[in-house]
């Protein structure tokens, strides 16, 4: 967006500095400025004139009309050879006679065209440097003196500041001039001078105008007043050099306000036909169609576009384009004129469809705020007057929705600002830099009581860090002395059920080759389905992804079981895991224990499930053991209320007297799911109840001299006997050689005694003074199955 300093100066007075020391204080303070540049404008020489003649020049090619054109300078009158489309009798402009200097240094000399003599040119702003359209020349209001330089009128330079729009997108008030000179105001310490506008209650008597929203997601605000008593007139000279100055080209009073006012304060308006529009209806679209806008093309319409409609259809594409029906014409004297408020999102999704990003809708697209609504119609009516128009006033300022006028308030801790900058900032510089911008501010008890001004949106302003980006950014990040923040040194608390989680993860990942995976924290209705099982009571999502993910998980298994169909296409042998939370319902909430699971699988082709069943099973014995938890005990578990847990394949898992968990196998299991020959060993603890030291003080055992050996044993058992019972006698077993033993698996299958189970333990042998030799072994053995003999078991 351009800026212009000569009319940023209207506002504020601006220090005697380079334009591009200006230019840093804005982009260190409030936006990036992208270019600085100098316009030079051709004034001194170039004088008012009057066209009092024209006559038609024959030059013998029809696509190029040229007259012969007299001009009245006030003390002569001069000639010229004139091809502008725009030129007519009475219409005032700029002439250059000869001798004057206009744009890239050309000196004026009288010559012939066309075999007519001309005496200097009428001149477009491209000629006279104000600018770059070249479709016609300058026509000046008839208010303008003949024969006097545009030297008295218009300055003969101006600096041009280029800010980048992205720096800007959250601030809508800097979408115009006004705004940025209150920035300046700031900055340098200056007064704002106010916007000069109509009183607020000029028209309070006259009636509203018939005004309703029936779109308020669409368009929260409108406001709109009809005027009366207008004419054709061209804008004066400061309005035009303005607009030139930033590339916007002057037409006519109306239209140039109208852009004028959106360049000032960001504030898009836009003109009706006054006896064409008696009423206003702000509604969507509603069908699918066309609509036909000021530019002659005929657009698709969907039903969400909002539209301004009248009590006969749509008139206007809202915020984007006015309608050619209402389009306002030269003859025209009466207007309504409306400024609105229109929601971001919607215009910016029409105007892209639509491909009319324009710089009306580019304001709207930023949320502009309310307040410059009817403080925009104030302004254009003033602008109207002091142009020479009597504008009447045909109704009251009418407004609908929000207006926004009233501050925001939004209190916070000084102790914000302080902790946020690094430094202390007095209150009364505090106070002053929020007055400078704009915004009401008392400080009690180190509390600032804050009215944030109707002019910045809540888009914009609506936490206390918000506050914090105003103070420091006035005040000068140069300025804020860096420092170490001062905080309190305390020792690190370490989360040991964090450690323990990630001790596992490591040995299963690193050591073990498993997969882990992160499933969801609900289940899956249409899964929960194909396993027929039901989880009884859980907890509800009130807002589920989809209608079969809203009960949320007793265990992990069922849905590391689903992974397993999807990843046994692609490999025939595999380990996954998971660590998460479960969820179980209580009278007052719920708990949510920490839960690790997991599954090994592999086809029938690939392996034993026998072997399959011991990995795991090793798995879980050395899980347990790196997490210190004590001696484990696997024990023949009798409860099937899961699909998952099959007779006779199922182990609860005990540390001591807590029981953690569970491990089993299937064999062929949901023959509807998984192929033939699929085999699968699963496990579920609870990790809660793993309560051991994670990094226990470690203990040095010196390493055997001599060698040691090992022996298993499976023993046969009556099946009513726990493994816990047989622990417990094995712990009774004594003998020279024995260092300790350990549990290894259970079998009960084919080729067993009837009624018989088979444990099968490893027991490690060694001595201090030698090494072991046969006959140590044999009478290991001799011993060893006495003791079993003489309390009932046998060996297998």
């Amino acid at each position: 967006m351009k800026l212009s300093l000569e009319w940023l100066g209207q506002y504020v007075d601006i220090p005697k500095m380079s334009s591009k020391d200006i230019a840093l204080e804005l982009t260190m303070k409030t936006a990036e400025v992208e270019e600085v540049y100098v316009i030079n404008r051709s004034v001194n020489g170039i004088i008012v004139g009057e066209i009092t003649a024209i006559e038609p020049i024959d030059t013998g090619k029809s696509d190029k009309a040229m007259n012969y054109v007299t001009v009245d300078l006030g003390s002569e009158s001069l000639k010229t050879v004139c091809g502008a489309p725009n030129v007519q009798v009475g219409m005032k402009s700029a002439f250059a006679p000869p001798g004057a200097i206009i744009a890239d240094s050309i000196t004026i000399k009288e010559q012939k065209v066309f075999n007519y003599l001309s005496q200097g040119i009428l001149c477009s702003p491209m000629e006279l440097g104000w600018g770059e359209s070249h479709v016609g020349i300058m026509a000046f209001p008839d208010t303008m003196a003949v024969g006097t330089e545009l030297a008295e009128f218009v300055p003969a330079e101006d600096h041009i500041i280029d800010i980048d729009n992205k720096s800007i997108t959250h601030r809508p008030d800097l979408w115009g001039h006004y705004g940025f000179a209150r920035e300046l105001a700031a900055i340098f310490g200056n007064d704002l001078k106010p916007l000069e506008t109509i009183d607020i209650s000029e028209g309070s008597n006259l009636a509203s105008f018939p005004l309703r929203i029936d779109d308020k997601d669409s368009c929260p605000g409108y406001c709109c007043l009809d005027i009366d008593g207008l004419r054709p007139a061209f804008s004066s000279l400061p309005i035009q050099y303005r607009l030139l100055s930033i590339g916007q080209r002057p037409i006519n009073l109306l239209v140039d306000l109208t852009n004028y006012i959106m360049f000032e304060l960001g504030q898009p308006m836009h003109a009706f036909d006054g006896e064409r529009v008696r009423d206003i209806i702000v509604s969507p679209f509603g069908k699918k169609g066309t609509f036909r806008t000021l530019d002659s093309i005929d657009r698709e319409m969907i039903p969400e576009d909002c539209m301004i409609c009248d009590h006969l259809g749509p008139i206007a594409l809202a915020g984007i384009m006015g309608g050619e029906e209402t389009e306002v014409k030269e003859n025209t004297t009466r207007v309504l004129l409306e400024s609105a408020n229109f929601n971001p999102a919607r215009i910016r999704r029409t105007a892209l469809r639509l491909g009319l990003r324009s710089e009306a809708s580019q304001r709207f697209e930023k949320g502009q705020p309310q307040y410059h609504m009817a403080l925009s119609i104030r302004r254009f009516v003033w602008l109207l007057r002091d142009a020479g128009l009597d504008a009447a006033l045909m109704s009251q300022l009418t407004c609908a929705g929000e207006t926004g006028e009233n501050p925001r308030p939004l209190n916070m801790k000084k102790d914000v600002i302080t902790r946020a900058i690094g430094m202390n900032i007095s209150d009364k510089r505090i106070s002053g830099i929020l007055a400078s911008l704009g915004f009401g501010c008392n400080i009690y008890d180190d509390e600032l009581q804050i009215a944030v001004p109707p002019h910045r949106s809540k888009r914009d302003i609506s936490i206390p860090n918000d506050i914090v980006e105003e103070v420091a950014r006035i005040y000068g990040y140069d300025n804020v002395t860096p420092s170490m923040p001062q905080i309190e040194m305390c020792p690190y608390s370490f989360n040991t059920e964090i450690q323990k989680q990630h001790k596992i993860r490591r040995f299963l990942s690193n050591a073990k080759g498993y997969t882990e995976v992160h499933t969801y924290s609900w289940y899956d209705d249409f899964w929960l389905k194909r396993l027929d099982y039901d989880p009884g009571e859980t907890l509800i999502l009130q807002n589920p992804a989809a209608e079969n993910n809203s009960r949320m998980r007793l265990e992990l298994l069922p849905n590391l079981l689903a992974l397993v169909e999807s990843n046994s296409m692609h490999r025939d042998r595999f380990f996954l895991y998971e660590i998460g939370s479960v969820y179980f319902p209580t009278s007052d909430g719920c708990v949510q224990p920490i839960h690790i699971a997991g599954v090994g699988y592999q086809s029938g082709k690939t392996g034993k499930l026998q072997d399959l069943l011991l990995s795991v099973k090793g798995t879980i014995e050395e899980i347990l053991e790196i997490s210190n938890t004590g001696e484990v005990m696997f024990e023949l578990s009798e409860t099937l209320s899961k699909p998952w847990y099959a007779a006779g394949s199922v182990m609860s898992i005990y540390v001591g007297n807590k029981h953690i968990g569970h491990i089993g196998y299937l064999e062929n299991p949901f023959p509807d799911i998984y192929e033939k020959g699929t085999q699968i060993v699963w496990f579920e603890l609870n990790l809660d109840e793993i309560s051991g030291a994670i990094y226990p003080d470690m203990t040095y055992e010196s390493i055997p001299v001599y060698p040691g050996s090992w022996m298993d044993f499976s023993i046969l058992a009556e099946k009513n006997v726990v493994y816990a019972e047989l622990d417990a006698v094995l712990s009774k077993f004594s003998n020279s050689v024995l260092k300790k033993f350990k549990f290894l698996y259970l079998y009960d299958g084919k080729g067993l005694p009837e009624g018989k189970i088979s444990y099968t333990f490893r027991f490690w042998l060694g001595l201090q003074e030698r090494t072991l030799t046969g006959d140590d072994l044999s009478e290991f053995r001799t011993e060893f199955l006495l003791f079993l003999e003489k309390r009932g078991f046998s060996i297998r």
